[in-house]
């Protein structure tokens, strides 16, 4: 049985649990997220969180979070929501492009947020039964503070193909 899939049988019993067990497992399939401190906060099937401490690691010269690491959080997040209703080994996905925008000053822990909306997923699921193995589109990501306020937007142009 997939990780994955062990992981959502884990969910039904604690949602807690199971991304406490999906944040430990991040930095073993994805190495350079090691040491960041990710933890995934939410997934299901419309909705990723994931967020990121502001510490040594992970702040700049001028005491905000990288940019690098904001964009690590960001890309992840929407590769966790992608790779649930997608998953490894009958799927892969690849980032073509990213655009961002700036708004504020990530002064400490910030959130990412994918919750794209319903006829995006839908339109990826409609491509790769009319051109049978290959989708893409913008996903769009939002990263916050504790308080709300947004601090990035960003958009993934993410190509799905079907194995």
């Amino acid at each position: 049985m997939r990780a994955l899939q062990l992981i959502d049988q884990l969910r039904t019993v604690s949602a807690g649990a199971a991304n406490f067990v999906l944040s430990t497992a991040l930095p073993q399939v994805i190495p350079f997220a090691g040491g960041l401190g990710i933890q995934v906060r939410d997934l299901n099937d419309t909705r990723a969180e994931a967020s990121l401490p502001l510490k040594r690691r992970t702040r700049n010269h001028v005491g905000s979070v990288y940019f690098g690491a904001q964009m690590t959080l960001m890309e992840l997040t929407m590769g966790l929501l992608l790779f649930r209703l997608f998953p490894p080994g009958p799927y892969g996905m690849l980032v073509k492009r990213v655009e961002g925008d700036f708004h504020a000053k990530a002064k400490g822990a910030v959130r990412a947020v994918c919750e794209p909306p319903a006829e995006l997923l839908q339109g990826l699921r409609d491509q790769l039964k009319e051109k049978g193995d290959k989708a893409e589109a913008w996903i769009p990501v939002k990263l916050v503070t504790k308080d709300g306020t947004t601090v990035t937007e960003a958009r993934f142009h993410a190509a799905l193909k079907k194995f």
